[in-house]
């Protein structure tokens, strides 16, 4: 039995506290590592392939920015082999040692490799 790609969607949340936290493994590993995967981060890059992809959450970890976001109106749609979730991205971050609001819009697609739900595509979008 496999786990449901809306389980997976809110785990990518887990995740990312993680990776604020300064763990990044538990992103990683939610991730395709194919060449196809694309992240366009609320730092304004584009990125393609699993490569850059992992480096800019190894970074991320290692900016030990602290705080934390969450999902907010977390809408998921499942297909046999894809699934897409959208919604908001919310919380905090500490950037030079002050609070920052989070309030991002994000899509996030994934497809089922080895009966896993992994993630292909994160796009971001900061509001306001």
């Amino acid at each position: 039995m496999t786990e449901s790609s809306a389980a997976t969607a809110a785990g990518f949340y887990t995740a990312l506290n993680q990776v604020l936290a300064g763990e990044v493994g538990p992103m990683l590993d939610l991730w395709s590592h194919e060449d196809d995967v694309s992240y366009m981060s609320p730092f304004g890059e584009l990125l393609r392939g699993w490569e850059p992809i992992q480096a800019s959450w190894v970074a991320q970890a290692d900016a030990r920015l602290g705080g934390e976001v969450h999902a907010e109106d977390l809408h998921v749609v499942e297909g046999d082999v894809l699934a897409f979730a959208v919604g908001f991205e919310r919380g905090e971050v500490q950037v030079d040692g002050r609070p920052r609001p989070v309030d991002i819009r994000a899509t996030s697609l994934y497809r089922r490799e080895a009966g896993l739900w992994l993630m292909v595509g994160h796009h971001t979008d900061p509001l306001g």
